[in-house]
């Protein structure tokens, strides 16, 4: 499963941030992490990022509002959503807006590298 391509993780939780990047980067991913929305936006490497892993809640910028922003910019990366918190109402409203999962904190590392596998390969076909 080992890839060159770029995870992005964005979480406001730095333990949950850090643990998430360590398991990626065990199993041979190239990893970013951030603890912002905004702190990735002024990343050199947005353009790079090949898997995007938000967390749901920000006060600015949820992590659906970045997702859409990303896909109105013509940048459109798969993206994990992720929370401790998801309902049935904002997990449609997320896969209705193209977002590729959604993830419930803590994530099921099975589960989890699926996904990244999936988005990665949904990211090299476009």
């Amino acid at each position: 499963m080992p890839t060159e391509s770029l995870i992005s993780i964005i979480d406001d939780d730095e333990d949950f941030r850090d643990a998430m990047a360590r398991l990626l980067i065990s199993a041979e991913f190239m990893v970013e992490a951030f603890p912002s929305a905004p702190a990735f936006l002024s990343s050199p490497n947005v353009r790079n990022t090949s898997c995007l892993i938000v967390d749901l809640h920000y006060p600015r910028m949820t992590g659906i509002e970045l997702h859409r922003r990303l896909v109105e910019s013509g940048y459109a990366i798969p993206t994990i959503l992720i929370s401790a918190h998801l309902d049935d109402s904002v997990r449609a409203r997320a896969l209705a807006d193209g977002i590729i999962c959604c993830l419930t904190k803590p994530c099921d590392e099975d589960a989890l590298f699926g996904w990244v596998s999936s988005a990665l390969e949904r990211g090299q076909a476009r």
